[in-house]
């Protein structure tokens, strides 16, 4: 067969010396490798790794929300017990549901699941809150005096230690302030004393973050935090 002459461009070997050298374009020098895009395997190696930068600063989002209204519910129980202590030194007549009343005594209850809290008026005397009539008289929620924990956060636990410092839990308890000294007496559900000490456990939605907030019979209130625990 005659030569034509013409050689095929992919079999012309000064064609393909000329396609591996290095392409100028406005003084930029830019080689073959460089136009090349990305494989399947590199994409999917960046995704992975941005999705677990996003995971990481997802989660440590969520702690920091967490142990902010963690530390501010804390703060805020702690306040609305001062203010039950100081309206039982008051000794004046104190805005209830039923109206206006000077109470004998001013208690704080709280309990376990629980995302509320709230300030009572002791009108029956019997250490505790009660809704139910008893010889004529009946217990009044003080008006403003209900709060609700902020972010998800819930009573976790209420923990009371006797004189020796034994702990027993309980699911309900009272922070009770006797007029006209504002004497603590903490009691529980059925208005019995607890002792000493109160405890109350402070736990976030997840449960990553807690705090307590501790009341003693000597009047001192107290925030302690405490170190997340792994579920």
């Amino acid at each position: 067969m005659k030569d034509s002459g013409f050689t095929p461009l992919e079999n012309d070997p000064s064609l393909a010396v000329a396609l591996r050298r290095p392409i100028r374009v406005r003084g930029l020098m830019i080689r073959e490798s460089s136009l090349t895009g990305f494989t399947i395997i590199e994409v999917a190696v960046m995704l992975a790794i941005i999705t677990a930068i996003s995971a990481i600063v997802l989660v440590s989002f969520t702690g920091l929300h967490e142990g902010a209204a963690i530390n501010r519910s804390a703060r805020e129980m702690a306040l609305g017990i001062r203010r039950a202590q100081n309206m039982s030194f008051a000794i004046a007549q104190v805005d209830t549901q039923a109206g206006p009343v000077i109470p004998p005594a001013i208690g704080v209850r709280v309990a376990v699941g629980s995302p509320i809290y709230f300030l009572f008026a002791d009108i029956v005397q019997d250490n505790k809150y009660s809704d139910t009539v008893q010889n004529n008289r009946v217990d009044a929620k003080v008006n403003n005096g209900e709060a609700t924990f902020e972010g998800g956060v819930t009573v976790g636990s209420l923990t009371a230690y006797d004189a020796l410092m034994v702990p027993h839990s309980v699911s309900v308890a009272h922070v009770m302030f006797l007029a006209p000294e504002a004497t603590v007496l903490l009691t529980d559900g059925a208005g019995d004393s607890l002792g000493d000490v109160l405890e109350i456990g402070l736990v976030s939605a997840s449960g990553a973050a807690r705090a307590r907030v501790v009341v003693r019979t000597s009047g001192q209130v107290s925030i302690q935090r405490s170190p997340a625990q792994t579920p």
